[in-house]
């Protein structure tokens, strides 16, 4: 009896042993580890600086002008309206140059990100296109057209933002995910300036010795403004997993992002346009003027946008290299009516690059 207790016992001591080991052992890890972490944490920037540049293409900002005349029953003569049509030369540009300045702050010990970022761009376009027939004996039987028409934009974007490291372990041990919510602001602008003059057909009449002209001279001169202003909240997602190397050293880094956010503000548009002529024949003018004068249209407005980007990073311990492709887009931000309102979506894309300099250990 007493050995079958004395084997009870020793097993008990056995167990109890192999139990302690564990624990030694798994507390050692433990420990280990927060003092990696910690020394990891420690060596990481508190704060980090970004700057960015790229070329956007942009659409939906404004809309051209139309007229009768533009659209005849029968070519143009001598094909005096060229071969572009009145929409090309009347187009804004398609890119917009501009930057992004980008402060983010995580404290010690912690996974919050505390954020502010401002991006600005800008377009300047002007087209100057003229077409003309062969000169006749008066130069006012000649057929033409004339285009010169000039266009700006402008976008400010401005975000504050909290998010939390949400350290998933979906992306690998080198990977990192985080969720943000804040606030965001945008303004927009766009204003152009159109002048056109078109003589589709000319005709010279000879009667004797006396030489007559006939034609029809049109013009068009249009003005638009267009602004979109709101503020709103904001939710996104940013993401990063490692290609290549190691942190501590340096490492490739494929990196991605989706935001959403919901705008409220004010939707203005403000046209004016006048279409004018006359008809020539044997020395006599019959002119007419259609003017068009619209009130400044104004509304408050609920702008929903969606962002996105995907990009490679070049990752050393205090400073990052991104490329990368981006885009975003206003759904309804801009009233691109001539008469009447009529909203278009807003969007920019295209490559970026950017440097990130991490400050503070």
């Amino acid at each position: 009896m007493s050995e079958r207790i004395q084997k009870n016992d020793n097993r008990a001591t056995i167990r109890w042993k192999l139990l302690t080991g564990v624990s030694v052992l798994a507390l050692a890890a433990y420990v280990s580890a927060s003092e990696a972490a910690k020394a990891e944490d420690a060596s990481r920037p508190l704060i980090w600086l970004e700057l960015s540049g790229g070329t956007e293409m942009v659409q939906g900002s404004s809309r051209p002008f139309t007229a009768d005349f533009m659209f005849p029953t029968q070519p143009p003569q001598d094909n005096v309206y060229g071969d572009k049509s009145w929409g090309w030369k009347q187009a804004p540009s398609r890119f917009a140059f501009g930057g992004d300045a980008k402060i983010t702050f995580q404290p010690q010990d912690s996974d919050w990100l505390f954020s502010a970022e401002i991006r600005y761009g800008r377009s300047h376009s002007k087209k100057h296109t003229h077409y003309q027939g062969p000169f006749n004996y008066q130069k006012y039987a000649t057929a033409l057209s004339d285009s010169l028409s000039r266009s700006n934009e402008q976008h400010v974007i401005a975000d504050f933002s909290a998010g939390k490291d949400i350290g998933l372990g979906l992306l690998g041990k080198d990977g990192s995910s985080s969720v943000s919510v804040g606030v965001r602001f945008a303004q927009f602008t766009a204003k152009s300036a159109t002048h056109i003059s078109a003589r589709p057909f000319a005709t010279l009449y000879t009667v004797g010795f006396y030489h007559f002209a006939s034609f029809d001279q049109f013009y068009l001169t249009g003005h638009q403004a267009r602004s979109f202003k709101g503020v709103g909240p904001s939710l996104s997602w940013n993401a990063s997993a490692a290609i290549a190397g190691n942190p501590e050293q340096s490492e490739l880094t494929l990196d991605w992002g989706v935001s959403a956010a919901l705008l409220f503000g004010r939707q203005k548009a403000k046209i004016d346009h006048t279409t004018s002529g006359f008809h020539y024949k044997y020395g006599v003018h019959s002119p007419y003027t259609h003017p068009h004068n619209d009130p400044l249209r104004s509304r408050n407005v609920t702008v929903p946008e969606l962002s996105g980007f995907i990009g490679l990073s070049a990752r050393l311990p205090h400073s990052k290299v991104s490329i990368g492709y981006k885009g975003d887009i206003w759904f309804g931000a801009m009233d691109t009516g001539i008469d009447a309102r009529k909203t278009s979506n807003l969007t920019f894309n295209g490559p970026y690059a950017s440097i990130s300099i991490g400050l503070g250990d």
